[in-house]
């Protein structure tokens, strides 16, 4: 199947060896667009790789992704709307040349748990390190910024205990970045409370997303996959976040792994119990990942590969209820949205129709409508 992806045309992603990227996980691309220790941004922009990457998605080949882990195109193929990835048939036929609308800042590590997924020890940035960071914050801020309409930090640590993010949000000056309208955080939500969002004056005028890493539904599990979190401070500090008033986005994801996949129903009725006044939602899973810090022995301990058979039954039989979950509240247009990248595990492809409650309130609107104009 032919499609187009727009990310390489508009959003960027920044990691801790300065690589550009577009705007999804660096695994999934196989090679970034530039780096900004080496070259200047327009270079980077403008520059041989990045033509490469969007040449690859005007042809629809998209031979440059690991198209099996990205969840974008597993919408597409699903034949489900999405945002970023679209049926080639629908893209634009040539891109008129502009800077980048959003940017990730992926790059300090810096966090106050240590997940055994994600690392082997806790990770605080100092010396040299820091001082990489500190420089890309410098080029990001004088470079890039000034021209973005949204920016999201950090998919690799947490922004509120990194200092380098926690005082840029701290002391963040909007008349800076005049067109900056969103910022969503990537975090843990262990610090994500009110005497934090109040140490952030410059952002209550700005809409705010979030996308909340947990990978668990009990505080049994957390405890295992996301030491040393404490449930119940994450479960305050969730009903604190969902109120937000400048809130536009709130989003739950999951790292399925050998310890947690058991928990994926009861994290799809976790997300539902966080909608709050219409605000779109949604939950995600993602896979887990063989990274360098993970021996073989201790990955088959943990990835969803090394399950026995008994297990990976279970497995499967789970995700295709959440496979149902996901394409009943797209097709049904309900919240939260549910996504996931485990479609090649899927066995069972739910045919879905619209409900009948659905339907006759989509008519009992239209006729409302009709007698309103």
């Amino acid at each position: 199947m032919k499609l187009f992806c727009k990310l390489p045309f508009g959003r960027i992603s920044i990691d801790d060896d300065g690589n550009i990227w577009p705007s999804c996980c660096p695994d999934w691309v196989q090679f970034p667009m530039g780096n900004v220790f080496e070259q200047e941004w327009e270079e980077i922009w403008y520059g041989e790789a990045a033509q490469k990457l969007r040449e690859s998605m005007f042809d629809g080949s998209l031979r440059y992704c690991k198209r099996n882990w990205c969840p974008n195109v597993a919408d597409a193929e699903a034949g489900l709307y999405n945002y970023h990835v679209i049926p080639l048939e629908q893209a634009p036929k040539t891109w008129q040349p502009a800077p980048p609308v959003h940017i990730n800042l992926n790059y300090d590590q810096t966090c106050n748990l240590r997940c055994p997924s994600c690392r082997a020890d806790f990770i605080h940035y100092k010396g040299d390190k820091l001082k990489k960071v500190e420089y890309i914050q410098a080029y990001v801020e004088e470079k890039i910024l000034p021209g973005v309409e949204s920016i999201a930090l950090t998919g690799v640590g947490d922004p509120f205990y990194s200092p380098v993010f926690r005082k840029f949000l701290q002391d963040f000056d909007a008349k800076k970045y005049p067109q900056l309208k969103t910022i969503h955080f990537h975090t843990n939500g262990q610090l994500f409370d009110e005497r934090m969002y109040n140490r952030m004056p410059g952002l209550h005028h700005l809409r705010l997303s979030t996308d909340i890493s947990i990978d668990a539904a009990s505080a049994e599990v957390y405890g295992k996959v996301r030491p040393p979190g404490d449930w119940d401070k994450l479960m305050k500090n969730l009903d604190f976040i969902k109120r937000l008033d400048n809130l536009v986005l709130l989003g739950i994801s999951m790292v399925v792994q050998q310890d947690n996949y058991r928990d994926m129903m009861k994290f799809v009725e976790l997300g539902e119990s966080l909608t709050y006044r219409s605000r779109p939602t949604f939950i995600e899973f993602k896979r887990m990942r063989h990274d360098p810090h993970l021996t073989a022995a201790q990955y088959a301990t943990m990835g969803l590969e090394g399950m026995s058979a008994v297990q990976h039954q279970e497995f499967l039989d789970i995700l295709n209820q959440v496979e149902y979950k996901r394409m009943y509240n797209a097709v049904n247009h309900l919240q939260p949205e549910v996504r996931h990248n485990l479609h090649e595990f899927v066995t069972e492809r739910p045919v879905v129709r619209p409900s009948r409650l659905i339907q006759l309130s989509s008519l009992v609107r239209r006729k409302v409508d009709s007698l309103l104009r």
